[in-house]
């Protein structure tokens, strides 16, 4: 079977919720306090041997989805196009894929690296963090794969200002 696709409008939201089965989520109080915090690989990528995810993905949003998560203290993973999940305490060695270059069945085996890692690390569902949803169509796809409980989030600016330390 085939992951869902995202349309190119509004309708986004409908799509993720009905036909992948995720959780958009609107508010902090909607985020569940036991899932793992991800974010995508990004393209901007610090060059090295090896790294934690923060040494790797220097992109705009992973660097504030990483002030975000260790400024409260929570367990992170970044979704990789190489690794599945790259986690926050794994020293992995560089890369440079495209999603472009994978296939369904390379979605489906990092899909399966992902439900096995999380699970390893204690977790069942995680929150998926990016601001574009159509520009996360392979991660979801992948994600889609990993047959956990995803929720999602586009806006982690607004967070800061809702949770109090």
């Amino acid at each position: 079977m085939l992951p869902p696709k995202l349309p190119a409008s509004k309708e986004w939201r409908h799509v993720l919720e009905n036909e992948f089965g995720f959780k958009c989520i609107s508010s902090n109080t909607e985020i569940p306090e036991d899932a793992l915090w991800t974010t995508s690989c990004s393209k901007t990528k610090k060059t090295g041997k090896s790294g934690k995810p923060k040494d790797f993905y220097r992109g705009r949003y992973s660097i504030l989805f990483y002030d975000y998560v260790e400024k409260h203290k929570l367990p992170y993973g970044v979704i990789s196009d190489k690794y599945g999940i790259h986690m926050f305490d794994e020293e992995l060695e560089y890369y440079d894929v495209h999603p472009r270059e994978l296939t369904i069945g390379d979605k489906k085996h990092l899909g399966r690296l992902i439900r096995e890692k999380i699970k390893e690390y204690g977790f069942s569902e995680l929150v998926f963090y990016y601001p574009s949803p159509l520009l996360s169509q392979p991660y979801f796809e992948i994600l889609w794969f990993s047959q956990l409980d995803v929720n999602y989030l586009t806006q982690i600016k607004n967070l800061f200002k809702e949770i109090k330390p």
